[in-house]
């Protein structure tokens, strides 16, 4: 089942049994979804020829396209990262209140995406890239993050790679 469609079902569920949060939560990721459709449906308008375009071309476009299982997972990992930030950005404020509602809607939309891979998991992967490129220190680290990002992408939070990539750079010095 595709992403939208299982927010979708879920909205359905979360409507009858009254969870405000999680309806609300929901509703904001299919917006997300449905905004970067219309944007994917206008990037194609705009590739046709926009509204100089003949009609055979504008024919072609189609307007129910469905985004790719990738795209939407990165739309969702936006929007759990925009929550996290928030809920920081809370806690330094010091509004403990809404730093727990941004935390729980990470949570909700967290359960949308696939497991993330924990700091024991990435240890491993981590050393094994740093070791391909032969990085020697903590100096390196803008040599390694955009290797690590690249191939780690959807698979784990960028901050805790980070993380263990300057553990691991400090420990080869």
């Amino acid at each position: 089942m595709a992403l939208l469609e299982r927010l979708q079902n879920d909205l359905k569920t979360a409507l009858k049994g009254g969870d405000r949060l999680r309806v609300d939560t929901i509703r904001m990721a299919i917006d997300a979804l449905k905004k970067a459709q219309m944007a994917q449906v206008k990037a194609a308008f705009d590739a046709a020829g926009g509204e100089s375009a003949d009609a055979a071309a504008l024919a072609t476009i189609d307007r129910d396209t469905v985004l790719a299982e990738a795209v939407e997972q990165e739309i969702i990992t936006k929007e759990v990262k925009r929550r996290r930030e928030a809920a920081d950005l809370y806690r330094k404020g010091g509004r403990t209140d809404l730093a727990e509602k941004e935390e729980a809607e990470a949570a909700i939309l967290q359960a949308y995406l696939p497991q993330q891979l924990s700091a024991e998991e990435l240890r491993p992967l981590v050393k094994a890239i740093i070791d391909e490129i032969g990085a020697a220190g903590p100096a390196d680290i803008s040599r390694v993050m955009p290797v690590l990002m690249q191939r780690l992408k959807g698979r784990a939070d960028g901050r805790l790679i980070n993380q263990v990539a300057r553990d691991l750079l400090s420990q080869a010095q």
